[in-house]
C-alpha cells in the first residue's frame, strides 16, 4: 500500500485541548478498573466471611476479575486492530456498567467470580482500544507523559474506592459497604458512553487499513483543532487483514524481542505487585488492625503509590523507559527484604508494614506500574498495537490469579521473601530486554528496532524520506523540530 502521509503535524505538536480530552476520557477506563479492582480489596474482609471462603479459595474467587481482564485484553486487542479503536472505546463501557452492578448483587463465591470475570473482560477490552488510541495521537516528545496519565487515574481510582469503602464501612458496616462500592463503580462507564462518542477514530489505524471514507471523516474532525496532516486520498488502497495473519506476524522473527520484552513487563509486574495491591488490608487485619485501621493503612499505601506515579509522569520522557523499569524492580526489593527480616526476628508491626508497603508502592507501582501503559503502545506497528497492549495485559492480569493463590499457600513470610527475589530478577531481565523509545515517533521506533518504519508510514523509500526531511528542515530553519523540543 502506498501512503503519502506525513505525521509530523501530530508528532511535533504541542499538547492541545484535543490531547487532554482524549487522554482523560481514555484514563477514566483505568480509573474504573481500579475502582473495581480495589473494590475487591475492600470486599476481601466481607466476602471471606459471607461466602465462607478459605484463603486459597478467596484468592481464586477474587482473582476471577484479573483473569477476565487478561482474556478481554487479548480479544479486545485483536478486535482493536481489526475493526478499529473507537467502536470498542465507546461501547465496552456498557459491559463495564452492567457487570459492576451484578458484582454488587453477588450471592455466593461462584456468582462473585463469574460477575467479576466478565466485568474484568470488558475492562480488558477497553485497555486494548484506549491505550493505542492515545499513543497514536500523542506528540512524540510527550507520549510517555500522556500514556502515564492512565496510571495516574488508575491510582486515583484506588484512592477513591478505598476512601469511599472506608466511609461506607463506618456508616453501614463492612458487610454492606463493598456492595455499595461496586454500585458506585457503574457510574463512570455510563458517563464515558456519552462522552467518548465525540472522539475520532485513530488516523494511523484508518491509514493503515486504507479506509478513505474513515480517513476523510477523521481529517474533518482533526481540522477543527489544527491537527490534520496532508493526506493524498487517491494514493490510498484498502489493506486486507485477518486475525490469523496478525497473530502470525506478531509472533514472527521480526518482532521476537518486542514480544519477549512486553511479556516480561506484564509478567514481572504481576509477580511482584499483587501481595501489596490486594493483600495489604488482609495482612494488616491479621496483625490485629481493625477493619477501619486496615482500610486507613491501605489508603496510605495507595496515596504513596500515586506520588510515585506522578514522578514517573514527568520522568518518562526524560529519564526513559529502560532506566525507570530497572530502578522500579530493583529498588522495590528493599522494602520487601526489610519486612521479611522483621518477620523472622519477630519485629513485624502494623506501622512498619504500612511504611514499607507504602515505599514499595511508591517505587514499584510508580516506576514499573506506569510502564504497563507505555512500551506496549509503542514498540509494535499500528496494525499490531492493540494486540501488543492485550499481550501485556494477558500476563499483568492473568498471572495475578495464580499469584493470589500462591500467596495464600505460602503465608506472609515466604511471600515477602518471594517478592524480594522476584524484584531483583525482574530488574536484571528488564534491563537486558528493554527497548528505549523516549521522544521517538512511532515510525522512528519501527525504523530503529525493525527497519522500514518510515517506509511503513509514508510509502516512500527511507533514504528519500530522510533526505527530504533534511531539506525541509533546512528550508524552515528547523522550526518543526524546535517546536517539538519546547
Amino acid at each position: 500500500m502506498s501512503n503519502n502521509v506525513d505525521y509530523r503535524i501530530l508528532d511535533t505538536s504541542k499538547v492541545a485541548s484535543f490531547h487532554k480530552k482524549l487522554t482523560v476520557l481514555a484514563a477514566l477506563g483505568p480509573f474504573t478498573d481500579a475502582f473495581n479492582e480495589f473494590g475487591a480489596s475492600v470486599s476481601l474482609i466481607a466476602v471471606s466471611v459471607l461466602f465462607h471462603l478459605s484463603p486459597v479459595m478467596l484468592g481464586i474467587v477474587t482473582g476471577g476479575y484479573w483473569a477476565g481482564v487478561a482474556g478481554g485484553a487479548i480479544v479486545g486487542g485483536l478486535a482493536s486492530d481489526k475493526i478499529g479503536r473507537k467502536k470498542l472505546f465507546v461501547y465496552d463501557t456498557i459491559g463495564m456498567a452492567i457487570f459492576a452492578l451484578l458484582s454488587a448483587a453477588s450471592f455466593d463465591g461462584i456468582s462473585f467470580f463469574i460477575f467479576r470475570f466478565f466485568l474484568g473482560a470488558f475492562i480488558g477490552i477497553d485497555y486494548a482500544a484506549a491505550v493505542p488510541l492515545v499513543s497514536e495521537y500523542a506528540p512524540s516528545d510527550k507520549r510517555g507523559r500522556l500514556l502515564s496519565m492512565e496510571k495516574v487515574f488508575f491510582m486515583l481510582g484506588t484512592i477513591a474506592t478505598v476512601g469511599i469503602g472506608l466511609g461506607l464501612t463506618t456508616l453501614v458496616g463492612v458487610y454492606t459497604a463493598w456492595r455499595i462500592d461496586f454500585i458506585i463503580a457503574a457510574i463512570p462507564p455510563l458517563i464515558l458512553l456519552a462522552l467518548r462518542r465525540k472522539m475520532p477514530e485513530s488516523l494511523r489505524w484508518a491509514v493503515d487499513k486504507g479506509d478513505k471514507g474513515k480517513i476523510q471523516q477523521i481529517l474533518d474532525s482533526l481540522k477543527n483543532c489544527g491537527l490534520a496532516p496532508e493526506i493524498d486520498l487517491n494514493a490510498m488502497t484498502p489493506k486486507a487483514s485477518s486475525i490469523a495473519n496478525n497473530l502470525k506476524t506478531f509472533f514472527s522473527k521480526t518482532y521476537i524481542r518486542q514480544v519477549v520484552y512486553i511479556f516480561w513487563i506484564g509478567t514481572a509486574y504481576a509477580l511482584t505487585v499483587n501481595l501489596v495491591s490486594v493483600y495489604s488490608s488482609k495482612v494488616l487485619t491479621d496483625l490485629g488492625a481493625t477493619s477501619t485501621e486496615s482500610l486507613l493503612g491501605t489508603l496510605s499505601i495507595d496515596i504513596l503509590g500515586t506520588f510515585g506515579v506522578i514522578v514517573t509522569v514527568f520522568a518518562a520522557d526524560k529519564v526513559g523507559r529502560k532506566n525507570l523499569g530497572t530502578l522500579g524492580f530493583g529498588l522495590g526489593a528493599i522494602p520487601m527484604a526489610v519486612l521479611y527480616a522483621a518477620y523472622i526476628y519477630h519485629m513485624l508491626s502494623i506501622p512498619l508494614v504500612i511504611a514499607m508497603f507504602s515505599l514499595f508502592f511508591f517505587i514499584n507501582v510508580g516506576f514499573v506500574g506506569t510502564l504497563q501503559y507505555v512500551p506496549a503502545a509503542e514498540v509494535f506497528p499500528t496494525g499490531l498495537r492493540g494486540l501488543s497492549v492485550g499481550w501485556e495485559k494477558l500476563f499483568e492480569f492473568g498471572l495475578a490469579l495464580p499469584m493470589l493463590a500462591l500467596y495464600g499457600l505460602l503465608g506472609v513470610a515466604n511471600s515477602l521473601l518471594l517478592d524480594t527475589i522476584l524484584s531483583v530478577i525482574g530488574a536484571v531481565v528488564f534491563f537486558i530486554l528493554a527497548l528505549e523509545t523516549k521522544q521517538m515517533t512511532l515510525e522512528e521506533i519501527q525504523d530503529k528496532y525493525v527497519g522500514e518504519g518510515l517506509t511503513y508510514a509514508m510509502g516512500t523509500p527511507k533514504d528519500d524520506i530522510i533526505s527530504r526531511n533534511l531539506r525541509d528542515n533546512s528550508d524552515t530553519n528547523s522550526d518543526d523540530f524546535d517546536d517539538s523540543n519546547k
